[in-house]
């Protein structure tokens, strides 16, 4: 399970890494973009990323950056927590949860070996106002194909940015919130210790259905 998680979290970097450029005119074109520009740079620089995992996480951060608001999510992780925590607490979960999924992504970026991430067209109800849904499909190297649901938003300056992905029908934004908040009832409500034992790192028992492309934009 831990190996198909890994793949679709690498497919889930290559769809959604877009560092630098122009923003698309709709949050579709933005994640098809992202696919040829991301899966370019893994095929032309793998032996690098092979061989050294601090630039592995360089590139997910370069790629992660200015699409995925990693504000946005910690807040939503958090949830009704993130009114008790301090200042100091708030933005240390941000950067310790944003290190644990550049962490996870890198260790899998490399298991991109050709698979097929289609980027599938926009449907009725996919885009409200200033709300998206993208969907796509990676297919593993043993035929399955893992549906990765993305949930974005268009901020002030028109730009669109994740927050939260679906992936083969894992919610990763209602996981990581679970996880908090048994992390708090673990740790007494100490948030210190919380944040301080955080981990990205799932581990997850037995398949998950394919997922219910309205249930996407939950967080």
């Amino acid at each position: 399970m831990m190996t198909m998680m890994r793949t679709a979290l690498a497919g889930l970097l290559l769809s959604v890494g877009l560092s630098g450029m122009a923003h698309a005119d709709n949050p579709r074109e933005r994640v098809a973009d992202a696919v040829a520009s991301i899966t370019e740079r893994v095929q032309q620089e793998r032996q690098r990323l092979e061989q050294d995992p601090a630039y592995a996480r360089q590139v997910v951060r370069e790629e992660l950056e200015g699409l995925v608001d990693f504000k946005r999510i910690t807040r939503l992780v958090m949830s009704r927590h993130f009114a008790t925590a301090s200042r100091e607490q708030k933005y240390r979960f941000l950067e310790v949860f944003q290190d644990s999924l550049v962490n996870t992504y890198a260790s899998g970026i490399t298991l991109y070996q050709g698979q097929t991430i289609s980027v599938l067209p926009l449907g009725e109800g996919d885009v409200r106002g200033d709300r998206a849904r993208v969907r796509s499909e990676i297919t593993a190297d043993d035929g399955r194909v893992i549906p990765v649901f993305f949930s974005l938003y268009q901020d002030d300056q028109g730009a669109w940015l994740v927050e939260n992905v679906i992936v083969n029908g894992l919610n990763l934004g209602k996981t990581f919130r679970a996880q908090f908040d048994q992390a708090v009832e673990q740790y007494g409500g100490d948030l210190d210790q919380v944040i301080a034992n955080w981990s990205s790192e799932l581990e997850i028992e037995g398949e998950k259905a394919a997922a219910n492309p309205a249930s996407a934009d939950e967080a």
